[in-house]
């Protein structure tokens, strides 16, 4: 994108861009508290998620809605979410890759997180198990296509790790028909075969323990941050930690905050300092009212 822009939404049904008055969103429901968003990374399309289920497509430039994504709400299969919807992530691929670019990822309190086209009107595969709560507790890696998670319960671990699977997209792309600028299935056919819905992209390829030592957490902040380090942030121990991607150790940690770690946002490097230490990591994360900057670096 050529010009830079901040969208931000509020519970009380807005959507808000500093420049412009406030977009309402949603004429169904009275009072729909929108609880996240994100932007597509060609800079086209961005999506909304609340406390109705529902996932609504509004395009950037006319703010038009495009469609509204949700569950069939049928017993034979689950292919959206049933409770609120606490994060929505555009997969970063999609900033290179055709075939990402209108793939995201969503998590809520129905305790799955699920993978959808914004053409389509239904979620396209479900992992099961993670209870999300904030905004930033899913995120999507773009390099090694892993998903991260942070659940908001008393769970024996505070991350995990879960395969994307491209198989499963692939098979979907090549299943749906198009209809204008929409994606759908033929009639009694099924995007899943024994192949693509293999186990192992039904369990976490790895979690990271709870820390007795600390007490335990609950989750609201799973962040990637660069090559070399994971974020955790939650509340009841109130603590932020810095963790290695290669042993899942934690190399460092912010404790002794009186509220919980809600957000998190990785500072990216400067990609043309090329003296910079890669092994420095940068970053913002709120606690209660205040806004901390920290930094790591592994000596």
């Amino acid at each position: 994108m050529k010009s830079s822009r901040l969208l931000a939404t509020f519970t009380e049904e807005r959507i808000s861009n500093p420049s412009d008055p406030p977009l309402r969103t949603n004429s169904e429901k009275l009072m729909n508290q929108i609880l996240s968003c994100s932007c597509s990374y060609d800079g086209n399309r961005f999506i909304t998620g609340g406390d109705d289920c529902h996932l609504r497509v509004y395009d950037i430039k006319s703010r038009k809605r495009l469609r509204v994504c949700s569950s069939s709400f049928t017993k034979e299969k689950m292919d959206g979410h049933v409770m609120r919807i606490c994060a929505v992530k555009y997969h970063p691929r999609g900033a290179i890759y055709q075939d990402y670019v209108h793939i995201f990822i969503t998590g809520g309190w129905d305790d799955t997180i699920q993978i959808w086209d914004d053409r389509y009107l239904h979620s396209l595969w479900i992992y099961y198990g993670p209870h999300i709560c904030g905004s930033d507790a899913l995120e999507i890696e773009s390099e090694s296509n892993h998903i991260l998670s942070s659940s908001w319960r008393r769970d024996k671990s505070i991350l995990q790790v879960w395969k994307f699977n491209e198989e499963l997209m692939i098979e979907f792309y090549n299943s749906a028909e198009h209809q204008g600028d929409e994606l759908s299935i033929p009639s009694g056919v099924e995007i899943v075969n024994k192949q693509t819905g293999a186990s192992h992209y039904c369990k976490p390829l790895a979690e990271i323990a709870q820390d007795t030592y600390d007490g335990p957490s609950k989750g609201y902040v799973a962040k990637w941050l660069g090559s070399y380090y994971i974020a955790f942030g939650g509340s009841n121990s109130n603590i932020l930690k810095l963790i290695s991607r290669f042993t899942l150790n934690v190399v460092g940690s912010v404790t002794e905050l009186t509220n919980g770690v809600y957000s998190l946002a990785y500072i990216q490097p400067k990609t043309n300092d090329n003296n910079s230490n890669k092994r420095l990591v940068q970053f913002a994360f709120a606690s209660g009212t205040r806004v901390y900057i920290a930094q790591y670096e592994q000596k």
